[in-house]
């Protein structure tokens, strides 16, 4: 055997006797399930990945919950049977862009499209930046294009703009002396819940504001109704009539009484030739004398009701406003559930201030909506000062609001109603945006229930980003579980199989 041969055959008896080495064997079975074991996890980070991106995974920890969505949004999205399309008409990284006051807002406006999306099968977000793309225009005709518009949302062939002034809240002071766009507070899921509504209900119920009478503007309510699909129109009946497919008329805050003519339009409209379904609201003067207006009098005490002259005076603690007077107080729902139970959260109270208690003179025609306390008591109007020591009020349950409500007996047959309001108050922009009463929910359920809608409503504030946070701000809060998940825990795995493979490659 030459001397190559015999060098060659120790070199194979050398390599098969490493191979046979205990700590040899050892060490490539940890190499190897290293490797298998980085690997699944590579696979696994992917996958994740791949999931997060069409539902994204972070926990929101904000003490408002400022990344989530409220109950009743999820409640709606899960009746939305679409197709529902929303473009937000930009880019997602120049959508979430701006300065550092500005961003936590775009950013959580950001998340909650996404959240919207994410709640629905029938809900896709897209990004379109029209300006890289301008043949996108083309398809919507009806959009005036000159104009800046935020998103877009569409449903076959309706569709809505939403503007940034829909989405965020902009102090007026900062844009007015100083030309800058400071964002204060952001309504994403009430302006883009507005717009689903509308591009999904095909039929929306009319509403008909009356005028000619001095009333008062009304702007907060009839938007809140609009953004909740009904449609409003104002006609004045001493030159025109109610429209024949409208289910509803108000009179809001009226200044001087109807005449005889609208009188008799009015109760001719509520009766409908003998098929009733027509709601008249009446939110009445408390400036005036009750004897000043006989013909809305009249009115009343068709549908068994009549309105008392003096406010509700409110003596209860558990009803009363903390730093308000005795005559702005809170209120219980009637008995008759039937108007109630449409409410999310039967929980939360409506207030009102300066009410004129309504009494019932029909209970077969009337009931009571809103209740005070038994601890209240009727302050005359006409009260004069010097009679205040030796008046004597009687402490009852007073009508905040009532109904009443006339038919044609039949049990398949439509009512009419007409609800008086005793407080034209209740229904103010100050009333309406407060989260803790319930007077916007209130009385568009109310609305809801009488028009027999079911499910096309969602009352919702906005959310402040910049409350306080459990420890984490919000961004930590949006970013970190991804954060975690993709990098934290698989770069510590690998240290962790180098550090075991190394130890026992020595031992």
């Amino acid at each position: 055997m030459n001397k190559e041969a015999k060098t060659s055959k120790a070199k194979k008896s050398g390599f098969k006797n490493f191979l046979k080495q205990r700590g040899t064997r050892r060490g490539a079975v940890s190499l190897l399930l290293t490797v298998l074991f980085i690997a699944a996890i590579v696979l696994l980070n992917i996958v994740l990945a791949a999931i997060t991106d069409h539902y994204p995974l972070y926990i929101d920890v904000t003490e408002n919950a400022s990344y989530r969505l409220r109950q009743e949004t999820k409640d709606y999205l899960g009746e939305v049977s679409g197709p529902v399309a929303i473009y937000v008409l930009q880019k997602e990284t120049d959508f979430e862009s701006g300065d550092s006051n500005n961003y936590k807002y775009r950013v959580q406006a950001n998340k909650l499209l996404h959240a919207i999306a994410d709640n629905s099968d029938n809900i896709e977000l897209h990004y379109v930046d029209i300006t890289a793309e301008p043949t996108f225009t083309a398809d919507y005709p009806l959009v005036d294009w000159s104009s800046s518009h935020a998103v877009l949302v569409t449903c076959g062939d309706r569709y809505r703009t939403v503007d940034m002034t829909d989405l965020f809240s902009f102090d007026q002071e900062q844009y007015s002396y100083y030309g800058t766009i400071v964002i204060t507070k952001q309504q994403v899921e009430q302006a883009i819940m507005t717009a689903i509504m509308n591009v999904t209900t095909t039929e929306k119920t009319k509403v008909s504001v009356i005028t000619g009478q001095g009333e008062q503007d009304m702007t907060p309510f009839t938007t809140l109704l609009e953004k909740n699909a009904y449609e409003v129109e104002q006609v004045s009946l001493l030159t025109g009539s109610i429209s024949e497919d409208s289910e509803f008329a108000i009179i809001y805050d009226p200044d001087v009484d109807i005449d005889e003519d609208v009188y008799t339009a009015l109760s001719d409209w509520l009766d409908n030739d003998g098929k009733f379904g027509h709601h008249l609201f009446y939110f009445p003067n408390d400036q005036h004398e009750v004897k000043e207006f006989p013909n809305l009098n009249a009115l009343l005490t068709d549908y068994g009701m009549e309105i008392q002259y003096g406010y509700i005076f409110e003596t209860d603690n558990q009803y009363t406003i903390p730093g308000a007077n005795h005559y702005v107080s809170v209120y219980d729902y009637g008995e008759d559930a039937a108007y109630t139970d449409g409410l999310r959260n039967k929980d939360i109270p409506v207030v009102m201030m300066l009410t004129m208690p309504i009494t019932i003179t029909d209970h077969s025609l009337a009931n009571p909506l809103l209740l005070s306390s038994e601890e209240s008591f009727l302050f005359p109007m006409d009260l004069k000062e010097e009679d205040m020591e030796d008046y004597e009020p009687e402490k009852q349950t007073l009508n905040g609001a009532a109904i009443g409500v006339r038919s044609d007996g039949t049990e398949d047959g439509k009512n009419s109603s007409v609800v008086v309001i005793g407080s034209y108050d209740a229904v103010t922009s100050n009333y309406l945006s407060i989260g803790s009463y319930n007077n916007a929910a209130y009385f568009v359920n109310l609305f809801n229930t009488l028009s027999e809608r079911d499910d096309v409503s969602v009352v919702i504030e906005g959310k402040d980003p910049s409350a306080n946070e459990l420890g984490v701000t919000s961004i930590d809060a949006i970013s970190f579980p991804a954060i975690l998940v993709r990098f934290v825990i698989p770069i510590g795995i690998l240290i962790a199989g180098l550090i075991i493979w190394i130890r026992r490659r020595h031992q």
